[in-house]
């Protein structure tokens, strides 16, 4: 989504027309067993499909029209072609949550899915509690929920939403348009240095956090959502769908 002097509501938009969860696994026998997990914690009213990596780009099959895709990660071995998997569904959809579901054993690099464009990546355990409270977690998110559109208007520099406006500082409009240009939603700590007009080599990592921890707790105070959650050793993530820009 790039922000020009239009308003771009496109992938807004499609998020509000968008329905249903479809599963994704290296086997269709994967994908529909994982798909039996997910409608169980989804609801009766929500629809939930099942294909294999084969069948994904189906002429007859459109990820974009899905709310959610789950993508089932089940052996590392199965990891690279997850990646190429989840960044080709990225690229010509802006607006679905990338769901990478890891079932299997063995070490996986999470950074690795996200910077893919996955928005979760969560390690499912044998242990019904643990998957329990990671379905809780996803359904309860602004994400799913999508209540809110907030709107960025960096003429006036402010955040328009919920008829309250929020007046944001120079560098925060920054950042704010420096999130919703990339396609995962993800900066590192130098990529928000240098939308904030910093000298990456010299910064101060304690300042940069707390002008995120600033902005965040500003957009919490006033909307009532955590807009930008921290992504451990890298940086942070702005939760899809949440904002818009004129």
């Amino acid at each position: 989504m790039m922000l020009t002097g239009n308003k771009t509501t496109s992938n807004h938009n499609l998020a509000r027309e968008q329905t249903g969860i479809l599963t994704i696994g290296r086997t269709h026998m994967l994908a529909e067993d994982f798909r039996e997990l997910v409608a169980s914690h989804a609801g009766n009213e929500v629809p939930v499909d099942a294909t294999c990596y084969s069948n994904s780009f189906n002429r007859n099959m459109h990820p974009e029209l899905y709310r959610a895709v789950f993508i089932v990660i089940d052996n590392p071995q199965a990891f690279i072609e997850s990646i190429a998997l989840i960044e080709g569904l990225r690229a010509n959809n802006m607006a679905s949550i990338i769901f990478a579901a890891i079932t299997g054993s063995g070490t996986y690099n999470k950074m690795k899915c996200y910077l893919a464009g996955a928005d979760y990546c969560v390690k499912f355990s044998s242990a019904p509690d643990e998957n329990v409270q990671a379905f809780s977690d996803f359904f309860g998110s602004q994400e799913w929920q999508s209540k809110d559109n907030l709107l960025l208007d960096p003429t006036r520099m402010c955040l328009i939403g919920d008829d309250k406006k929020l007046d944001v500082s120079f560098a925060e409009m920054k950042i704010l348009e420096a999130f919703s240009e990339t396609k995962n939603h993800i900066l590192s700590h130098d990529e928000i240095a240098r939308a904030m007009g910093l000298n990456i080599n010299f910064y101060d990592p304690r300042a940069l956090e707390k002008s995120i921890s600033r902005l965040r707790g500003k957009i919490k105070g006033m909307y009532g959502t955590n807009a930008i959650q921290s992504i451990r050793g890298y940086g942070y993530r702005l939760i899809r769908g949440l904002i818009s820009s004129t």
